[in-house]
C-alpha cells in the first residue's frame, strides 16, 4: 500500500444480528467482497452482556475480492456481532453467520489448529486436556491477519489533532549527540533551529536551558515532538524525566515496529526501552560528567530521577534508525535477605494426589530457607477417605503445617485470610496448590524485589505444563476486563522488543504466586471475601497500588501452574453464577483503573495474543 492509498484508509462499523441458537455456540462467520478494488480487513467483536465487556475475536483480511471465513465462539449473553471494516476500498457486500453443531465445530477447530497440537501435547500429562482445548479454541483468533503498521498510522494520524511544527521553548534545549556524519545530519534536520551538537563528554557543560531533550545520532524527531515535550514539562514542572513512544525507520525509509512504552518505573527502566529515543531531562549537577553515548547518558540521567518524578507521553515522537533491544540486566540475586522469614500459604481442599506432588516440590525448593508452609484446608469431610489419606501424607512433608480453616465451602479469599492470621512470617507467599517451582531459587529472587522499600507485591512467571506461558503479569482492560499477559506464548519467546524477558512494574499479578509483606496484607484487611473464586488478586493489587506501593513482575522466578487442576475451572458447576457478580463488583469498584492501565499503553491492543501491538481502531486514554 503506497502513501497515496494509506491516506484514504477509513474505518467503518457494521452490526450483524446473530441467528437463533448462536448464543453459547461456535459459529462460522463468512465475509464476502465484491471485488471492486481496494484492500480491507475485518475485525469481529461481540459484547457479552453478562460480563459487560466486548470480546474481540479475530481479524480477517487482507482481501480484494472473494470470501474469507473464520470460527468464533459466541458468548452466552451476546446479542449481535459487530464487524469493524478497515481499508481503502468499499465495505464488503455480505456477512453471514452460521451456527455449528458441536461435532462440526470440533472438526473445524481441529483442522485449523492441528499444527499447534504438538505444543499442547508436550510436557507433563497433568492438565493435558485443558491445554488441548485452549490451543484449539485460540487457533481461530491467532490465525487472523491484522492490518500493517502503515494502515494503523493512517488511522492514528487522521484522529490526532492538527499539529504544527513548533520551535523549542526557551526552557527546552535539544541536544543531538554526535555520531556518524550522515546520521547526525539527519537528526539535526529533524530538530528545531537552535539545537547544539555534543560529541564529547566535556561538551555537556555547554547546555544552558533548564530542560534538555537528548537525541541520539540517527534518531529523528516528529515535527510536533518539541511542542509535545514542552507541553508535558509545563504540565509537570516538578518532574525530572519525560519519555515518549517511538517507532523505527527501515532501509526503505518506511516507519515500522512501534515501541509503545508503559508508565516509567525504576525496575523497567533497567531494560533500556524507556530511554530509547528522545527523552527530556531537568538539567542539574553532574551533567559535565555524562558519557558521550546517547543511550548511556539517557539511562544514567533517568536513574537519577525519583520514581514519582518520571513521566510518559503516549505519542510516537521519535523515529529510530535501528530496533532497540531490551537489556536483560543483572538477574535478581538468589540470596534471601538476612533475617527474612516467609510464610507460604497454600489454600486447598486436599482431595488430589497432585496437591502432594506440588507440595513436595515447593518444600524441596525452599529447603534451608527460613520459611513455614501452611496448607490451609477447607471443606474437611471426616468420611472422605481420599482426603484423609492426602492430609496424612501432607503432614509428613517436612516444614508443612496443616490448618483446618473450618470453612464448609472453599472460598479462596477467605482461606488465605484465615491462614494469614495464623502465619508467623514477616512476608507471605500466596501459592496455589497446583503450582510447582521450575527454578529452585524462585523465592530468593522474588524476595530481592519484595524486600525493596516501596514495593507492595511481587509476582512470578508461571508456565503451563507444556512450557507455554500462563502468567507474565496482569494487564487491565485486556479482553475487556483484565487478563494475563503473554498467555499461551512460548516460554522462549522474548516478546515485543524483548520486554517479556525483563522484570517490570505491572498493575497486578496473580495470587497463584504472590509475595508481599504480612503487615501490608493485614493493614488492607486481606482479600475481599466477596471475591470468593477469582479477581480477588486483582482487587488486592489495586488496593496495594492505591497506597502508593508498586507491584513487580519478575521473569527470574519461574514456576509451573497446572491451572485449575485441583479445584476445577474458576466458574463451573455451582460456581458459575459467581462469575457475573464478581466481574460486576470489580468493574464497579475499579472502573477508572480498568479503563486505562498505566503500565500498558493507550495505543496498544486490548486483544489477548496481540499485547503491545497497535490497537484497531487507535484509542487513547490521555
Amino acid at each position: 500500500m503506497d502513501g497515496g492509498q494509506v491516506n484514504r484508509i477509513v474505518a467503518r462499523n457494521v452490526v450483524v444480528e446473530l441467528p437463533a441458537g448462536a448464543a453459547g455456540c461456535w459459529c462460522q462467520v463468512r465475509v464476502r467482497a465484491g471485488g471492486r478494488g481496494g484492500r480491507w480487513w475485518a475485525q469481529l467483536q461481540m459484547e457479552d452482556a453478562a460480563r459487560g465487556q466486548v470480546v474481540r475475536q479475530v481479524f480477517l483480511g487482507a482481501q480484494r475480492r472473494g470470501t474469507r471465513q473464520t470460527l468464533v465462539h459466541v458468548p452466552a449473553e451476546a446479542g449481535a456481532l459487530s464487524v469493524l471494516f478497515i481499508g481503502d476500498g468499499p465495505v464488503p457486500d455480505d456477512v453471514c453467520v452460521r451456527v455449528l453443531s458441536r461435532a462440526g465445530a470440533a472438526l473445524r477447530l481441529l483442522r485449523g489448529g492441528w499444527r499447534r497440537l504438538p505444543v499442547a501435547l508436550r510436557g507433563h500429562r497433568l492438565g493435558l486436556a485443558g491445554r488441548v482445548r485452549a490451543v484449539l479454541g485460540q487457533a481461530p483468533a491467532r490465525c487472523g491477519e491484522a492490518p500493517p503498521y502503515d494502515v494503523w498510522l493512517a488511522l492514528y494520524e487522521a484522529r490526532a489533532p492538527d499539529r504544527a511544527e513548533v520551535a523549542a521553548a526557551d526552557t527546552l534545549q535539544v541536544a543531538v549527540v554526535r555520531g556518524e556524519a550522515g546520521a547526525t545530519l539527519a537528526s539535526l534536520e529533524s530538530a528545531p533551529a537552535g539545537s547544539i551538537v555534543i560529541g564529547e563528554a566535556a561538551h555537556w557543560n555547554r547546555l544552558e536551558a533548564d530542560f534538555v531533550l537528548v537525541l541520539g545520532a540517527g534518531e529523528m524527531l516528529a515535527p510536533h515532538a518539541v511542542a509535545r515535550f514542552s507541553a508535558a514539562i509545563a504540565q509537570a514542572p516538578d518532574a525530572a524525566f519525560w519519555c515518549a513512544d517511538a517507532d523505527e525507520i527501515d532501509a526503505a525509509g518506511r516507519r515500522c515496529h512501534p515501541l509503545f512504552k508503559p508508565e516509567p518505573g525504576p525496575v523497567f527502566l533497567e531494560s533500556g526501552l524507556l530511554t530509547a529515543g528522545a527523552c527530556a531531562f531537568r538539567r542539574g549537577e553532574g551533567w559535565e560528567a555524562l558519557p558521550p553515548d546517547a543511550d548511556a547518558a539517557r539511562l544514567m540521567l533517568a536513574r537519577r530521577a525519583a520514581p514519582g518524578a518520571m513521566r510518559r507521553i503516549p505519542e510516537i515522537l521519535t523515529h529510530l534508525p535501528a530496533p532497540p533491544a531490551a537489556r536483560r540486566g543483572l538477574a535478581a540475586p538468589a540470596v534471601m535477605p538476612q533475617g527474612a522469614h516467609v510464610s507460604i500459604i497454600i489454600p486447598s481442599s486436599c482431595r488430589s494426589a497432585h496437591v502432594l506432588r506440588c507440595l513436595r516440590a515447593v518444600a524441596a525448593s525452599v529447603a534451608g530457607i527460613h520459611v513455614e508452609i501452611l496448607l490451609a484446608v477447607s471443606a474437611i469431610d471426616a468420611g472422605d477417605r481420599r482426603q484423609a489419606r492426602c492430609l496424612a501424607r501432607a503432614e509428613a512433608v517436612p516444614g508443612v503445617r496443616v490448618l483446618d480453616l473450618h470453612l464448609p465451602v472453599f472460598n479462596y479469599a477467605e482461606a488465605n485470610n484465615r491462614a494469614a492470621a495464623q502465619a508467623r512470617g514477616e512476608f507471605l507467599l500466596l501459592l496455589n496448590d497446583d503450582v510447582a517451582p521450575v527454578t529452585k531459587n524462585f523465592l530468593p529472587r522474588m524476595m530481592s524485589h519484595a524486600a525493596t522499600p516501596g514495593v507492595g507485591a511481587v509476582g512470578a512467571r508461571l508456565l503451563y505444563g507444556n512450557g507455554t506461558v500462563q502468567h507474565a503479569g496482569v494487564i487491565l482492560g485486556l479482553a475487556g476486563l483484565c487478563e494475563h499477559a503473554g498467555r499461551l506464548a512460548d516460554a522462549s519467546d522474548p516478546g515485543d522488543h524483548g520486554r517479556a524477558c525483563v522484570d517490570r512494574e505491572v498493575s497486578a499479578v496473580t495470587a497463584a504466586c504472590m509475595l508481599l509483606r504480612r503487615r501490608l496484607f493485614e493493614e488492607l484487611g486481606g482479600f475481599d471475601s466477596e471475591f470468593a473464586v477469582a479477581l480477588n488478586d486483582v482487587d488486592l493489587c489495586l488496593r496495594i497500588r492505591a497506597t502508593g506501593a508498586r507491584i513487580i513482575y519478575t521473569d527470574n522466578a519461574t514456576l509451573y501452574h497446572y491451572e485449575s487442576l485441583t479445584l476445577g475451572r474458576h466458574y463451573r458447576g455451582a460456581r458459575a453464577v459467581l462469575e457475573g457478580l464478581e466481574v460486576q463488583r470489580l468493574r464497579a469498584r475499579w472502573a477508572s483503573a480498568l479503563a486505562c492501565d498505566p503500565y500498558y499503553n493507550p495505543q496498544a491492543s486490548l486483544e489477548p495474543g496481540r499485547e503491545w501491538q497497535p490497537a484497531f481502531p487507535p484509542r487513547s486514554c490521555r
